[in-house]
């Protein structure tokens, strides 16, 4: 018998856990493994993406590091927020526009930094996109006590790749807790019937839970009409235009704002189901995400309506914000 089959014995004969021993253990590369374990390399890595999802492998982002680098600290001091991360470009540099890619990066920073930040008892507003799905399925498991998710958004038909009610359930799975659905679509045909089904004592209570809510995770939104609120069905593009013609540059969970943070309030918000602007402002720790060329003008406003406490960027979004001149708003129009 060789010594690798006697290794991989001592592994119950899991290949996934033999890989991840070697690899994150032994300080093996992938291609040594490969050798080793007479696999492929693409096998290999396959390996380790599972050790990682399984929560085999707890990889943490070091909250001190990457938030003490000159630049967050500046943006940090500049806005008045509590953390700032930055992603760096790295072997990415130049691939700034690539969208699928900065959706990736950025849900696996998000995914770290929440397994770092959240705690025992917490409720955790979740928005519903892309990023928070992809982030949803690569986070890895965190062992708490009474976590509670809530989407903050009500629901819209699955899209071939965003499954909304999925996106909270496993942020929830992967935090041990619960998770907690507001059962309504997130527009309805009238502003009457919103306010009867809020009245509905299933719904009215998965609402009040929002106001317990402690911490919130969401992810820039433009006011654009790539933004996916059209995409799923919640606005049509007449809609968002006349958004944009009030000023608006930005969205969270429905609700728009414009250049300040200020909220740019039409017919649709008496339509929409979910919480509000004023309410996510009292939430105690608000974690935003933003990339991308497109996501600026949002992010300041984001930034500007007391709407981020914690901001996740990438380079090309850091560099916006320390560059970007401050306006003097008069406090009292917000």
């Amino acid at each position: 018998m060789s010594k690798e089959q006697v290794n991989s014995s001592l592994f119950n004969d899991d290949p996934v856990l033999h890989a991840t021993w070697l690899y994150y253990q032994e300080g093996k590369s992938q291609t040594e493994v490969a050798a080793l374990m007479g696999l492929s390399r693409v096998t290999v890595v396959k390996y380790l993406q599972t050790a990682r999802e399984n929560g085999l492998v707890q990889i943490n982002l070091d909250t001190n590091v990457f938030g003490s680098i000159d630049a967050a600290l500046r943006i940090r001091d500049k806005f008045g927020l509590y953390r700032v991360i930055i992603v760096p470009d790295g072997e990415h540099a130049g691939k700034r526009t690539d969208s699928k890619l900065m959706r990736s990066r950025l849900s696996r920073a998000g995914g770290m930094y929440l397994n770092q930040v959240i705690e025992n008892n917490d409720v955790l507003g979740v928005a519903w996109g892309r990023t928070i799905h992809e982030m949803s399925k690569t986070m890895t498991p965190n062992s708490c006590k009474n976590v509670t998710v809530i989407q903050m958004l009500g629901s819209m038909p699955s899209q071939p790749d965003l499954t909304i009610l999925e996106s909270s359930s496993q942020i929830a799975f992967k935090l041990s807790g619960k998770v907690a659905s507001l059962h309504v679509p997130a527009v309805v045909s009238s502003a009457r019937l919103a306010m009867e089904l809020q009245a509905e004592p299933i719904i009215r209570a998965n609402f009040e839970v929002l106001t317990h809510c402690t911490k919130a995770f969401f992810v820039v939104g433009s006011a654009l009409d790539e933004n996916p609120l059209i995409q799923v069905g919640v606005l049509s593009k007449k809609e968002m235009q006349n958004y944009r013609d009030a000023g608006a540059v930005g969205v969270i969970c429905g609700r728009f704002y414009d250049k300040n943070g200020v909220p740019v309030i039409a017919e649709v918000d008496q339509r929409i189901l979910g919480i509000s602007l004023a309410q996510l402002r009292q939430i105690e720790r608000k974690i935003f995400l933003a990339g991308g060329e497109s996501g600026y003008a949002a992010t300041l406003g984001a930034l500007l309506g007391g709407y981020v406490t914690d901001l996740i960027v990438d380079e090309g979004t850091a560099e916006f914000l320390l560059s970007c001149e401050l306006p003097n708003v008069d406090s009292s129009s917000s």
